[in-house]
Order: C-alpha cells, then sequence, then structure tokens
C-alpha cells in the first residue's frame, strides 16, 4: 500500500473515482453534490493497493477553519484498516502545516471511528446529502 498527494485539479479524477463509487454509487448521494469549490483547492490524499486507487479523503480550508472531508474507502478494502492508514496520513499533513483546530462532518454512523483519532462532536445531528451528519473537532495544543 503506498499513498500520494494531489493539489487541487492535478491527478484529481482518480480521488474522484473512489469518491464517485462510494458517495454516489453505494451511498446515493446526487453526482451533482459530490463536487464543490474546494475540490481545487484542497489536498487531495490518495491510498493505492497496486497501483489501484481504494481511498481518498481531503484537507482544505474553508475561509474559517482547515476540514477534513470526502474520507472514503472502497467497499471490498473495508475492515482492513486502511481507514485508519488514510487518516493518520491526513493528520500528519495537518499537523505539519502547523494546524490547530481541525473540524470534519462525521456521517453518524463513522462517529466512533473518528473519535479514535482525537475527535469530538458539537452541535446538533444534520442531513448532509439524504445522510445524517454531525461536526466534529480536533483541537491541538
Amino acid at each position: 500500500m503506498n499513498y500520494k498527494w494531489i493539489n487541487g485539479k492535478e491527478g484529481f479524477e482518480e480521488a474522484f473515482k473512489v469518491r464517485k463509487v462510494v458517495f454516489v454509487e453505494e451511498q446515493k448521494v446526487p453526482g451533482s453534490m459530490e463536487r464543490d469549490e474546494f475540490d481545487e483547492q484542497a489536498h487531495h490524499l490518495l491510498v493505492f493497493d497496486n497501483n489501484i486507487p481504494i481511498a481518498t479523503g481531503r484537507l482544505f480550508y474553508n475561509g474559517k477553519y482547515f476540514k477534513l472531508g470526502r474520507i472514503c474507502v472502497l467497499k471490498q478494502y473495508r475492515g482492513m484498516d486502511i481507514g485508519r492508514y488514510l487518516m493518520k496520513r491526513l493528520l500528519e499533513k495537518a499537523e505539519s502545516e502547523g494546524i490547530k483546530r481541525l473540524d470534519l462532518d462525521s456521517q453518524v454512523s463513522a462517529i466512533g471511528f473518528y473519535r479514535i483519532f482525537g475527535f469530538s462532536e458539537f452541535g446538533d445531528v444534520f442531513d448532509g446529502a439524504g445522510i445524517e451528519h454531525v461536526s466534529m473537532v480536533k483541537l491541538y495544543d
């Protein structure tokens, strides 16, 4: 397993293919909602198995704070600690950038996963593309 960072549009289509399978095809998120204005400026992390993209996530600044998002692993690779591997790389990047606060919007079913990495929920549950989400934050000293 290896990984690479993609900045903005360069190489983004590989990351988008993974997102499309997980979010659009599997979770039925409308395709029109899967791309947004942050894709062009985000740092996208792409994880590969034998040169096949299998997981992705992004780190970006939304104008107020830094945020993780679009974190996903292809179904056939789940349960193999690839999500943990992905999160560790994303957090390393955030720490190397000196980020002191990191936010994400978690699907309710994934709250426990993000708690492992020091994230805590705040606010009310909200609808994100037809899926219940909650905001989470990790603060650094």
